[in-house]
């Protein structure tokens, strides 16, 4: 998966880039059509986290952020809430199939 990383107001660690990419690649058994996905860090407020997680599925566009006080607990709260997005996209996804012939008569 295509991940691209933005840090605003400071610059994010190689070590947090790793555990997001990690995380993000965990993704994939939630929704297996992921094209890619953007991540924007920011610390534009004393004492504000912002995360914003945009994951580009086939036909749409999952967004999820969340403001925290610390910068891993804005990321883990915001990929939870890309995580039920997803789930739901894919149970969607899968409702919608036509049943098979054998089992409608």
């Amino acid at each position: 998966m295509d991940i691209q990383f933005s840090a605003r107001h400071f610059n994010a660690s190689a070590g947090l880039q790793d555990r997001i990419q990690e995380e993000m690649d965990k993704l994939a058994k939630f929704y297996p059509n992921i094209t890619n996905a953007s991540v924007i860090l920011d610390h534009e407020v004393e004492h504000q986290r912002h995360c914003e997680i945009s994951v580009n599925i086939t036909g749409s566009v999952v967004v999820a952020s969340a403001d925290e006080d610390n910068m891993g607990k804005a990321v883990d709260v915001a990929l939870e809430r890309v995580k039920v997005q997803l789930k739901k996209a894919n149970d969607k996804q899968n409702d919608h199939r036509a049943q098979p012939i054998s089992n409608l008569t």
